[in-house]
């Protein structure tokens, strides 16, 4: 991934909820219409998913750390790339909702339940408009995974009881039959974020990025 250069900070602008936010990144590839169509990646957005980086990393973490914040800008530019990727069969609403409720789920389960989920939005004022798009956006990228790169949102039984056996993972301490849903979960979610991390990784060279300061 090529980092451009360092802009100054542009005039911060007046949010839907009232709050003062400003772009800290700028990027655009071939995929996405290339440099005259360029994405932004907005300052509390940014810092929301870095907090979500490092409550996946450890659920009692109050804050977030700058591995967190490559992590969530990596995560963000690479669901961009694969929202942005056509599909032969459209989406549609339902098949979004239901996709976006269950990886709503895991997430929630993974940072420590839907306090934690909404102490986070609350920490950068992300309102709820907000966090349907982020998830939306999630469940978009992830069908695509889906149908286009490796199944991965419905794993058999028979897949879940072999990586259960031989994986680490954080359900060890219970039989799988009383571990199975959140079990499930957990794997939808590692697969997927594997997935979409080599998906940039094989992106990178037409993905360019600048960091605002």
């Amino acid at each position: 991934m090529a980092l451009l250069f360092f802009l100054p900070a542009p005039a911060h602008a007046q949010t839907e909820v009232g709050v003062v936010d400003g772009v800290a990144v700028r990027f655009y590839a071939a995929d996405m219409g290339g440099p005259s169509r360029p994405r932004f990646i907005m300052q509390r957005m940014l810092a929301f998913e870095a907090r979500i980086q490092a409550k996946v990393e450890d659920t009692d973490a109050r804050s977030y750390q700058d591995r967190h914040v490559r992590a969530a800008i990596e995560h963000h530019i690479s669901e961009e790339l694969l929202v942005s990727l056509p599909l032969e069969r459209g989406v549609d609403e339902a098949e979004l909702a239901r996709v976006g409720l269950e990886l709503r789920t895991g997430l929630v389960q993974r940072i420590g339940g839907e306090n934690a989920l909404k102490a986070v939005a609350d920490a950068e004022r992300i309102s709820d408009a907000e966090m349907a798009a982020f998830f939306r956006r999630h469940a978009r990228a992830a069908i695509y995974v889906e149908r286009a790169v490796l199944p991965i949102l419905y794993p058999s039984e028979e897949q879940l009881r072999d990586v259960y056996r031989t994986a680490a993972h954080p359900y060890k301490s219970q039989k799988f039959e009383e571990a199975r849903i959140p079990f499930s979960h957990w794997y939808v979610d590692e697969r997927l974020r594997a997935a979409e991390t080599a998906f940039l990784q094989g992106a990178r060279s037409r993905v360019k990025i600048a960091v605002i300061q």
